[in-house]
């Protein structure tokens, strides 16, 4: 993203102000009494009276550029004060006379050196001091210029962004993603909330890095703020680079993917439905690859209808009608895996309150792996629509299943009316 635009300095310049003045001493001696009622008074020495009345004859011409080796003189010399401001100032109006902005940035450079730049212009000239050491990459002063230009309450020009970016300029992306992380938790904090551009970008500096959990870090904080099938995709994929998982966690990655509209490629499906296949996930396999072919991403032609859609339809029936209804139905005392394989079998088919109490049921065997047990029961209140329970249960995960637990807990709170849920539930069974 480019945040530092060709504008034109001169129009800029003008908006912030630049003094007025005369070298003619009857002038001067005139205009001191008026100025002095209001604040200090530039005064010109003596030395550079007849240079200034000179620079000022060739601005008011109709050739101003003739004036531009005088101004170059005047700058050249060893100036102090209220001289050095003067000059300065004669840059800027130059400058902008004839569209040399190399000229402008002599002037404000040399109205900042002098001291004398007033404090309605400070924050400003620092801003456009600090743009002009960005467009000739000299990255340390622009970020000199653009912090103090922050620091005296200039907010206009990106100047945070710009701020941040010569972070990276300067191969220091941890401290430019720090610095990135402020700028968004004050503009979400002043209740301007922080573009989602600025997520994506710095989503992109913090993939650059080759870190992967600064990329996951942003990558969820984007979906957190602006959650979409892009948003929460990515987060899952950075998730998914930063940890090692089995089938049962991609499976439970899968869900996760599907109710956030993070599925968005064929190839998305296809592993989902394969993925279901292998664990005799008959509901998973037919409900995955019909959303598919609604959204167009699987044709009829596509080997997985024939190969894997056709032989699950044929057995949802008997399937779903050889499962037990309640865990005291299992056979002999059930252990822990065996419970939470039917409770994924009647998620599958949507039948959350039998999968819940399998889940519950397979949590309380010897042995029974816990975080696989509430995350299954998390996913399930969730899908559901009974967050409050989901939160809950996720809350009790740890390990490498934490990060989803984190991004369902996230999702959760981004569901403030009840439709989204039921939206899932209304699914027909099949």
């Amino acid at each position: 993203m480019r945040f530092l635009s060709h504008f034109s300095m001169a129009v800029a310049l003008a908006t912030a102000g630049t003094l007025a003045f005369t070298a003619l001493p009857q002038d001067a001696q005139a205009a001191k009494k008026k100025k002095k009622e209001k604040e200090s008074a530039i005064e010109i020495s003596k030395e550079i009276r007849p240079k200034v009345a000179e620079i000022q004859t060739a601005l008011a011409s109709e050739t101003p550029e003739t004036a531009k080796p005088l101004v170059d003189a005047l700058l050249a010399e060893n100036l102090a004060g209220d001289d050095l401001f003067v000059a300065g100032q004669l840059a800027i109006q130059l400058g902008g006379a004839v569209k040399d902005t190399s000229l402008q940035e002599k002037g404000i450079i040399a109205s900042l050196n002098s001291g004398r730049t007033g404090a309605e212009q400070l924050p400003a000239f620092n801003f456009y001091a600090g743009n002009f050491a960005y467009s000739a990459e000299r990255w340390a002063e622009a970020a000199q210029r653009f912090q103090a230009a922050y620091d005296l309450g200039y907010r206009q020009g990106n100047v945070e962004p710009l701020l941040a970016e010569t972070y990276f300029k300067r191969n220091m992306p941890k401290e430019g993603l720090a610095k990135w992380a402020q700028i968004i938790d004050n503009a979400n904090a002043s209740g301007t909330k922080a573009p989602e551009s600025w997520y994506r970008m710095v989503r992109d500096r913090a993939l650059a890095t080759g870190d992967k959990n600064l990329y996951s870090t942003w990558a969820a904080k984007w979906a957190a703020a602006y959650p979409s099938g892009d948003s929460w995709g990515d987060a899952v994929r950075a998730s998914r680079i930063t940890s090692q998982s089995d089938s049962i966690q991609n499976l439970e990655v899968l869900r996760f993917m599907k109710v956030t509209g993070g599925l968005t490629t064929a190839r998305d499906y296809k592993e989902f439905a394969e993925e279901a296949q292998r664990k005799n996930l008959f509901g998973d396999v037919v409900a995955v690859i019909e959303e598919g072919q609604q959204k167009g991403l699987i044709t009829s032609s596509d080997p997985l209808v024939s190969e894997v859609l056709a032989p699950a339809r044929r057995q949802v029936s008997g399937d779903r009608a050889s499962l037990p209804s309640q865990p005291s139905a299992v056979r002999g005392s059930g252990s822990s895996s065996v419970m939470m394989n039917f409770a994924d079998v009647w998620l599958s088919y949507k039948g959350f309150d039998k999968a819940a109490a399998f889940y519950e049921a397979g949590l309380t065997k010897p042995g029974a792996d816990l975080n696989r047990g509430y995350m299954g029961l998390g996913t399930t209140q969730a899908y559901a629509g009974n967050y409050d329970a989901a939160l809950q249960a996720f809350a009790k995960v740890s390990g490498t299943r934490a990060p989803l637990a984190q991004m369902w807990t996230t999702w959760i709170g981004q569901q403030t009316k009840p439709a989204a849920a039921a939206a899932v539930a209304a699914e027909p069974a099949t």
